[in-house]
C-alpha cells in the first residue's frame, strides 16, 4: 500500500542561502525523478542524475543544448507546453510520449513551473519527470507535484515564501 507523506523542508526565510544552496544540491542529487531545468529557448541549464538514468544523457552531454528526449514528432507538444509554463502556468502532464538516448520511447509524467526572478520576469522553467512506461500510480504522481512544489519554493524568488536567487546566467 502507498501511503502519502508530504515532503517537509525548512521554510526558506529560516536559512541562509548557503544552506539553501546545499538543501537543493542534496535534493536534486537524491532524488529518483529527473529534474531538468531549461532557458526560454528550450536549451538545458540544469540536468540531475536521475535524468541520466533515466534518459541516457549524461550531464555533459545534455546541458547547452536543447531538450535531447523530446523527439521531432513532439516538438509542437512541446512548444506549447513550453508557451504555458513562460506565460506563468504550474502545471502535471501525466503521460507525454518522449525518447531515451538509445531511441527507446518513454513515457513520463512531467510536473513544470516556470522559474522567476525577483522581479518576477521569468527566467527559465523547471520540469520534474517521472518514467511511468510501464505504470501509472496516482500516489506517485501527486509525489511529482509535491517535490516540484518544493523545489519551487527554493528556486523561485518571486514565490510566495521564498526570496531566493537561482538564475543560472
Amino acid at each position: 500500500m502507498n501511503v502519502y507523506r508530504p515532503i517537509s523542508l525548512p521554510d526558506v526565510e529560516e536559512i541562509d542561502r548557503p544552506a539553501a544552496s546545499r538543501t537543493l544540491a542534496t535534493l536534486i542529487e537524491a532524488s529518483p525523478l529527473a529534474i531538468v531545468t531549461f532557458d526560454p529557448e528550450g536549451v538545458v541549464t540544469l540536468w540531475s542524475p536521475a535524468a541520466e538514468r533515466i534518459f541516457g544523457w549524461s550531464e555533459n552531454e545534455a546541458l547547452g543544448t536543447r531538450l535531447p528526449f523530446v523527439p521531432a514528432e513532439k516538438q509542437e507538444e512541446f512548444l506549447a507546453l513550453r508557451r504555458r509554463a513562460l506565460l506563468g502556468e504550474v502545471f502535471t502532464e501525466p503521460e507525454l510520449h518522449r525518447r531515451r538516448a538509445d531511441g527507446s520511447p518513454i513515457v513520463v509524467s512531467a510536473s513544470t513551473s516556470p522559474l522567476r526572478r525577483p522581479d518576477g520576469t521569468i527566467y527559465g522553467i523547471l520540469t520534474i519527470l517521472m518514467d511511468v512506461t510501464e505504470h501509472k500510480s496516482a500516489g506517485n504522481e501527486e509525489v511529482v507535484r509535491q517535490l516540484a512544489r518544493k523545489v519551487r519554493e527554493v528556486l523561485d524568488p518571486a514565490g510566495p515564501r521564498g526570496n531566493l536567487q537561482h538564475d543560472p546566467r
